[in-house]
């Protein structure tokens, strides 16, 4: 198109102004204003203007004085389309080309994780005559103060509320005591009044004190009795609302609103949250965000401890990033520019390319269809060739029969976001299936009732993906089922009678869907059950016992051959024995029938049965899943009842196999964090408190290989390990720890004892411990352990514990010391031989919680360090501090059960 220079000028002003369209007045957009600008007649401007409304370059909105808008320009600030090009008015733009949905309509999730949430705040605000206080219980950033401004929305727009009322919202933590919460309340005019008629939303309620508490139950009190405009209350905690400090809360509001943290949510409702915050992002920025599919899967599939607060952040750095590398208001964002603990997460399937963008303006939906949609698209397919003339109405029903099975095992084995409450519907629904059986004699079970409560659960609860589903395709819904009632009238009969029954008993209405899935179930199941010659029923003691292997059977045949029916173990048999009639005369046509029971007096179940007409009776004990198996594959090869039943009893035997326990010697290892060779000594030093040479093997071993590998070392697999001895604790699970300080101090008789006492008898355990007393003495260890001068190093050692004391401020008891001594002989040592433990987890922030310490240990350790020519690295220091810290917590630990203990003696 030939646009003449002026003209063009025009178009590019237009463009810079309409990305500040959010800045700038109306005025700007005028006809006037504009010529008035670019110093053009008006009329110039007039004619210019509506030749680029009619190329598609601009939009117009409103009359007296019209108003223009680079077209492109304000798509990228709408983040929407444009379809048209003239509008009524500015504010007919702006909402025309806005969400249409609001409120509660507007929530992603709203089908889906929050579909019962919103559906309590609904009760509660429309609930007569002024509504109900509502309790939000969620995780921080869970969105629950969104959820309460919404609630709010929908009360002006359902007309619960006045228009002009307000949304105050107070964050009780922020207060402390009861007078300044009441007076921030009165401030914001949100407890009594005229213009406390909206919404007081409390965050943190559970902090709030009793008197509080009291004043808001007087305050309900007169909402009920209608004394005046009062607010609607809105109390929200982040705990799960069951302890006692929250018992009032949950008085005060009965409506409690369980909301699920972002991790909780379906992947589809994350990846939207996702591509939302985008969306918003952009908005703001007035860009064209583009995001890789990577880099969205990362952002949705990540645990933010912020939840939805997390998430936004996140999309804030990333758009940060990428905007660096902006081009023409086009913001790209790729995997590498999230932040780096997304990419370093390593959860996300990686086949996800980073070279496929996705525009979030026009992608507000998943990028990939729900398990469920695509399971459905089959059958549509199958669908699709019955009216192509592909295939004839037997071939289409057999084949939508088989793809209803992968629904089903979708539903029973995949489906994660079932809610609570549909497995409460199972058993009303199984209540009424037993009728419909009485009424229409089919053989539906319980497996029938559990499918059909999931499949209305899909129904209620349904995903975004999944509703529009429903709505795009209920003619070929319609279509499915009229083939269906057509040829499988009894089907469809049974089906519109289980969904009047349901009507009645739950206030549910089937939808097209639910009722197509269940008309295919009960196809498939009487078209099994009416070709049938043997009866195979399981009946066996537990509440569910019978029916698990009913239905593990079944799938493994691939076909329909066994009932169950479970007798719970306060039954008797003359309980079951109706179950077992039923069924007998529900199948009257079957010749055989063979019966699997589990043991006891079950086994005589047919004396109560008494005779069968026109039935032969096989029973077999000991049921199992083989052995239903077994019996069911010969049902279906059509073989007599009696050969069926002694085959299965022969090959249904029970086999058995013992492994006789390894014989692998005994041993008691020993380590030591300053190497194997000071592990050897103390070895030697415990092993010359033996008489005689024990059968016990002695093994030093490399502490930190045993803190590498654990129990899968190969010492715990070649010997049969009983405890381990040193001076610092490997912590191999398996293995009990008993520690060098412990034995100098004679403290360690039971577990010693607990290892030697098979090996030693009386006499010999008491001379052992009487060489350990003079053998294991701090000075015998010290010098037993450290290639330094032990008399010196062992005054050093002192000194430098007695100036921690005094330093810390902090008293060492004798039983530590004693382990301290040891431990920072070894740490001299390892020093001096260069060999120091270098990591420690955690220790930029050990340095920021404990500088005191650190520098009192390196005061107190620098005659040590100046003499050895050493400096002592912080995760020595932070090791020492665990080993004193973890004594003194053990320590009272162990005076408070002595306490315990005297207690309850006297």
């Amino acid at each position: 198109m030939n646009i003449p220079e002026t003209q063009k000028e025009l178009l590019a002003y237009l463009s810079s102004i309409t990305r500040e369209v959010r800045h700038r007045p109306l005025s700007c957009y005028t006809t006037a204003e504009i010529a008035r600008t670019l110093t053009i007649s008006r009329n110039l401007a007039s004619q210019y203007l509506n030749d680029l409304v009619r190329a598609g370059l601009v939009v117009k909105a409103g009359s007296r004085p019209v108003h223009y808008f680079h077209r492109r320009n304000l798509e990228r600030v709408l983040h929407a389309e444009l379809s048209d090009l003239s509008f009524t008015s500015v504010e007919a733009l702006l909402s025309g080309t806005d969400d249409a949905r609001s409120g509660f309509e507007s929530i992603v999730g709203r089908n889906g994780s929050l579909a019962r949430a919103i559906e309590q705040l609904r009760a509660a605000a429309k609930y007569p005559p002024h509504g109900l206080p509502v309790l939000m219980v969620g995780p921080y950033g869970s969105g629950k103060s969104y959820l309460a401004r919404m609630m709010f929305e929908y009360s002006k727009d359902e007309g619960l509320i006045p228009s002009d009322a307000r949304f105050v919202r107070i964050k009780c933590s922020d207060f402390g005591a009861s007078e300044r919460l009441l007076k921030g309340l009165e401030e914001n005019g949100a407890w009594m009044g005229e213009s406390c008629a909206g919404y007081l939303y409390l965050e943190d309620a559970d902090t709030l004190d009793e008197e509080i508490l009291c004043r808001i139950d007087a305050l309900l009190d007169n909402r009920h009795e209608g004394d005046g405009p009062l607010p609607h209350i809105v109390f929200s905690i982040t705990r799960d609302g069951k302890g006692t400090e929250c018992r009032q809360l949950v008085q005060l509001a009965p409506m409690v609103v369980s909301i699920p943290a972002y991790k909780e949510r379906p992947l589809e409702e994350r990846e939207e949250l996702a591509l939302t915050c985008l969306r918003d992002e952009g908005q703001r920025m007035g860009a064209d965000v583009y995001i890789s599919r990577g880099a969205l899967r990362r952002l949705a599939d990540a645990a933010y401890p912020d939840n939805v607060y997390g998430l936004r952040a996140a999309v804030l750095q990333c758009c940060a990033e990428a905007y660096l590398g902006c081009r023409d208001n086009r913001l790209e964002i790729r995997t590498y520019q999230l932040p780096s603990s997304l990419i370093s997460g390593g959860a996300v399937e990686y086949g996800e390319r980073d070279d496929a963008l996705i525009e979030v303006a026009r992608n507000m939906e998943s990028q990939e269809e729900a398990r469920p949609v695509q399971l459905l698209d089959a059958m549509l397919a199958m669908y699709d060739l019955y009216r192509s003339g592909s295939l004839s109405e037997m071939e289409l029903l057999d084949r939508l029969s088989a793809k209803r099975r992968d629904f089903e095992d979708y539903l029973s084995f995949e489906d994660p976001s079932i809610p609570a409450r549909v497995a409460a519907w199972e058993r009303l629904i199984g209540e009424v299936l037993d009728d419909v059986n009485g009424a229409y004699s089919t053989n539906l079970s319980k497996l029938s009732a559990r499918l059909l409560a999931r499949e209305i659960g899909l129904q209620l609860y349904s995903s975004a993906s999944l509703a529009r589903w429903r709505s795009a395709h209920g003619d070929e819904l319609e279509g499915m089922l009229a083939v269906l009632k057509q040829q499988q009238s009894f089907a469809t009969t049974v089906t519109e009678g289980v969904a009047d029954s349901l009507s009645s008993a739950l206030g549910i209405e089937p939808d097209a869907l639910t009722r197509l899935l269940f008309a295919l179930h009960v196809f498939a199941t009487q078209g099994q059950v009416s070709s049938r010659r043997c009866l195979g029923v399981i009946l066996s003691h537990g509440y569910s016992t019978a029916t698990s292997i009913a239905d593990a059977a079944n799938r493994i045949l691939h076909a329909r051959v066994f009932e169950a029916i479970d007798m719970p173990y306060d039954q008797q048999v003359k309980d079951v024995i109706g179950s077992l009639r039923q069924l007998v005369e529900r199948f009257s046509y079957c010749d055989e029938m063979a019966l699997l029971v589990d043991m006891g007096s079950l086994e005589d179940i047919d004396r109560g049965l008494g005779p069968l007409s026109n039935m032969t009776l096989g029973l077999i004990n000991n049921a199992s899943t083989g052995l239903a198996v077994e019996v069911g594959a010969g049902i279906l090869s059509g073989k007599a009842i009696a050969d069926i039943l002694q085959s299965a009893s022969e090959l249904c035997t029970c086999r058995y196999r013992i492994l006789e326990k390894s014989m692998r010697q005994e041993a008691v290892v020993f380590c030591s964090e300053s190497g194997i060779d000071a592990a050897e000594k103390i070895r030697a030093l415990v092993l010359q408190s033996f008489e005689r040479e024990p059968s016990v093997r002695l093994i030093a071993c490399d502490y930190r290989q045993l803190v590498t590998n654990g129990c899968e070392d190969a010492v715990f697999g070649e010997y049969n390990v009983r405890a381990i001895i040193g001076t610092a604790d490997p912590n191999v699970s398996s293995v009990p720890y008993v520690a060098l300080e412990d034995l100098i101090a004679n403290e360690a008789d039971g577990p010693v004892n607990r290892v030697l006492s098979h090996i030693l008898d009386p006499k010999e355990l008491s001379s052992f411990h009487q060489n350990m007393l003079k053998n294991m003495t701090l000075r015998n260890v010290v010098e037993s352990i450290t290639i330094l001068n032990p008399d010196r190093l062992f005054s050093e050692i002192e000194l430098a514990v007695d100036k921690l004391e005094r330093l810390t401020g902090k008293k060492i008891d004798a039983r530590s010391t004693i382990g301290l001594y040891v431990h920072l002989c070894c740490l001299v040592e390892r020093l001096v031989t260069h060999n120091p433990i270098e990591a420690y987890a955690g220790e930029d922030a050990f340095i920021e919680k404990n500088r005191v310490f650190i520098d009192a240990f390196r005061a107190s350790f620098s005659d040590i360090s100046a003499r050895y020519h050493v400096e002592v690295p912080v995760a020595e220091v932070a090791y020492v501090f665990d080993y004193i810290t973890s004594r003194r917590v053990a320590r009272k630990r162990a005076l408070g059960m002595n306490e315990l203990e005297s207690q309850q003696d006297e």
